[in-house]
């Protein structure tokens, strides 16, 4: 990211936040599959792409931290239902599968990509 943006959000910060908190922001998986997510959102890179960081660098370019979290939570979602598939064979539905963007871990999130 360009260094116009990156003093307006923490991505190290956000993006270890995200790997900690986004399996428990997934709605409509079972406990079995939430499992494989968060053990492997701790210890791997498998869910990440570049456009998560774009994401928030979008959101908080735009006066706007909790939408670029938002944005970059949907976008995680998405790598997670492409990776279970590549990776496991695993394919849930897209349409069931969404984040929980009323949960007080949003907050949380937002808080670790503030700068500072």
């Amino acid at each position: 990211m360009g260094k116009s943006t990156q003093h307006l959000y923490n991505w190290p910060r956000f993006y270890e936040a995200l790997c900690r908190h986004g399996p428990n922001l997934l709605v409509g998986i079972d406990e079995g599959i939430g499992e494989i997510i968060e053990i492997n959102a701790t210890s791997t890179d498998m869910f990440w792409s570049e456009g998560l960081e774009a994401c928030l660098a979008e959101g908080a370019a735009g006066g706007s931290l909790q939408s670029g979290v938002l944005s970059a939570l949907e976008l995680w979602r998405e790598n997670v239902l492409d990776a279970l598939d590549a990776n496991f064979g695993i394919e849930l539905d897209w349409e069931l599968v969404c984040i929980d963007d009323t949960s007080p871990l949003i907050d949380q999130l937002v808080e670790a990509a503030s700068p500072g």
